[in-house]
């Protein structure tokens, strides 16, 4: 199982929590700019805590503590974009806020469509597809959602569930072939 990433919190007290380097003591007898060297790996260890902690605190992946948790999931808080809490909700105005609805009732109707659906996207699929999954030569996916709601619609009508639809008495090209034809 993978180790879940600490929060910011918890991250800034393991820093806090590392061993310090001692500060070198005030040698008198060894002259200033020898005494340099000794303090340099107090002074890595004090930058470098203060790097990490600067770089733990600009994280954007770093987990959420559970007090931010709970002000996400309180009703009764809105915040904006960024995060900042733009009001405080009394418990009437939070019982207003937009909730999600229930799932919509799936009724028998529905289910016969979903499987007619179903079925005729099947038929469509392997009438347009090779074995290895590619579409045969002259189908896509268009063709083949067509041929499967025109075979869904014809199933509909079979079943009852639907009125068969109106054809439309012209194609655009033939009407524009009559009318043509009519002023010659």
């Amino acid at each position: 199982m993978a180790k879940r990433k600490p929060t910011t919190q918890e991250a800034l007290d393991r820093i806090d929590s590392l061993d310090d380097f001692q500060t070198p003591p005030p040698l008198k007898i060894i002259p200033a700019p020898f005494r340099l060297p000794l303090a340099i790996p107090y002074l890595l260890d004090r930058g470098g805590k203060a790097i990490a902690k600067i770089l733990i605190r600009a994280d954007p992946l770093n987990r959420i503590d559970d007090s931010t948790k709970t002000i996400i999931n309180e009703p009764s808080i809105v915040a904006d974009d960024q995060g900042n809490i733009v009001q405080m909700l009394d418990a009437s105005e939070a019982s207003m806020v937009s909730t999600p609805s229930k799932p919509r009732k799936v009724t028998a109707k529905m289910k016969k469509q979903r499987k007619i659906q179903s079925t005729a996207f099947k038929n469509a699929n392997a009438k347009g597809r090779k074995k290895d999954g590619t579409f045969r030569s002259g189908y896509d996916q268009r063709r083949i959602a067509l041929l499967a709601q025109k075979e869904c619609t014809a199933e509909r009508v079979k079943q009852g569930l639907c009125e068969k639809p109106k054809r439309r008495s012209t194609r655009k090209g033939q009407a524009r072939k009559t009318a043509r034809r009519a002023f010659e």
